[in-house]
């Protein structure tokens, strides 16, 4: 059985078959859990100080849309109702509070975020090559807060890592479109 994998945890790719989530969303789901593993290795070499809970931010990315198995029309078009739908249905499916916030706030963002939903939320702009400066801006303040850095040299770090994330995005985006919506 395919799984992503996050340290102890894992998302069952089952439970997304039960769902009869669409392949392009898995797809996106996959890319986005890619990126976030990726963030957050990258972070940790460059920003060592700096605690992140990992397995819960892999969960977020792994699972932050899942909202649209319900809400299928927001596959094709804009929406958000996705988001209250999917934190409904991680909670029904046991997942507790705080793992299922991920699904009804990765698109919105604060400085009250916590440092993993900041980066579900950078990993969701990052894989295919978007940025956003707020978010960016609100991750480099986290992680200026938690380490000895001031806040342009967190950012200037961070720069090189989302650059580096980012890069290739074409092949990503060509590889997720290959899927049905």
């Amino acid at each position: 059985m395919l799984v992503m994998e996050h340290d102890a945890r894992f998302v069952h790719l089952e439970i997304f078959e039960r769902l009869k989530m669409p392949p392009r969303l898995l797809a996106h789901l996959t890319l986005v859990h890619d990126a976030e593993k990726r963030l957050l290795k990258e972070i940790a070499a460059a920003f060592p100080k700096v605690k992140i809970d990992k397995e819960l931010a892999l969960f977020g990315a792994a699972t932050h849309d899942i909202g649209k198995c319900v809400c299928k029309n927001e596959l094709t078009q804009p929406g958000r109702e996705h988001e209250a739908q999917g934190q409904k249905l991680l909670l029904s499916l046991g997942d507790s509070p705080q793992m299922a916030a991920f699904a009804k706030n990765h698109s919105t963002w604060s400085e009250r975020s916590t440092i993993e939903s900041l980066l579900v939320s950078l990993a969701d702009k990052i894989w295919k090559g978007s940025r956003v400066a707020e978010l960016e801006d609100l991750v480099a303040a986290k992680i200026s807060q938690a380490s000895a850095l001031e806040k342009w040299e967190a950012y200037l770090l961070l720069d090189d890592i989302i650059q580096k994330i980012a890069s290739g995005a074409d092949k990503r985006l060509a590889w997720q479109n290959q899927f049905e919506v």
